[in-house]
């Protein structure tokens, strides 16, 4: 019987971070390694498998996740954009692939993430829902069909937790949207309206943000043409939405080749 890949987890205490340390403990292929949180987390020091609920797992929430690479064949990232830049660099040193779901990367981490793909497999992916990822190019193909006259709209929603707007998904769809018209995302968008705008420019794109409440994440896409509305809307039930397309990339990611892939290629749905 193979091995299960050692895999670590950084962010680890968070809800996200713990529902990925339950389900890699119950994936046969998989074998939690290392767990990793920030430096002033109160959970440092603590069994990673009592923190999300599962029993002794023997590894003990750390916040220095260069041990942890070390162990680890390919390791899990949803916690910070600051963290997530610090932990690609280790993990381009050592070897091991990463798979990051953290939003709100500033360029200058994007820029790092893309170089240490030069190195090692990663796979960046604001949102590794299934569904979500069929709705980027379901949204793409329908922006490109029914064409300019028919005007697009982005609205997001989250938990009144959430730290970035819009969404990280919601700039996905932007990008997919705008490239289906050949238009500039940057120049195009919209971050909602207020006060008097105007008619609404032919080209423009709005991008909505809602928060509240324990919203885990809805995304809609509105086509207005002429008489008639087009929505397309992916709802998440739950967290593991998430979580379970990040154990999949987990697995997918194993023997690949150094290069920066999206949840898209995890799928099979680029190319």
């Amino acid at each position: 019987m193979t091995k299960p890949t050692p895999v670590s987890v950084c962010g680890a205490a968070g809800r996200m971070g713990q529902r990925l340390v339950q389900l890699v403990a119950e994936n046969p292929e998989l074998a939690l390694a290392g767990a990793v949180d920030r430096r002033d987390s109160p959970f440092l020091g603590l069994d990673a498998g009592h923190i999300a609920g599962v029993g002794t797992l023997g590894v003990n929430v750390a916040d220095d996740f260069g041990p942890a690479a070390a162990a680890s064949r390919v390791y899990l990232d949803f916690s910070s954009p600051e963290g997530a830049e610090e932990h690609v660099l280790t993990a381009a040193r050592t070897g091991t692939a990463a798979v990051i779901g953290v939003t709100a990367l500033s360029e200058k981490a994007t820029a790092v993430i893309r170089e240490a793909a030069e190195t090692i497999p990663v796979v960046l992916a604001p949102n590794m829902s299934f569904g979500v990822n069929l709705m980027y190019r379901i949204a793409a193909e329908a922006a490109s069909v029914l064409g300019p006259d028919y005007e697009m709209e982005i609205v997001e929603s989250h938990h009144d937790r959430k730290k970035d707007a819009p969404s990280g998904t919601a700039l996905a769809l932007l990008d997919r949207l705008a490239a289906a018209r050949g238009l500039d995302p940057a120049a195009c968008a919209v971050y909602g309206r207020h006060g008097t705008p105007g008619a609404r420019p032919r080209n423009e794109i709005g991008v909505h943000a809602v928060r509240g409440g324990e919203i885990v994440g809805t995304h809609t896409v509105i086509f207005a043409g002429p008489g008639e509305v087009l929505e397309i809307t992916h709802r998440a039930q739950s967290r593991d939405a998430l979580a379970g397309g990040a154990i999949r990339a987990a697995v997918w990611i194993r023997g690949k080749q150094p290069g920066l892939y999206s949840f898209g290629d995890v799928l099979g749905l680029t190319g």
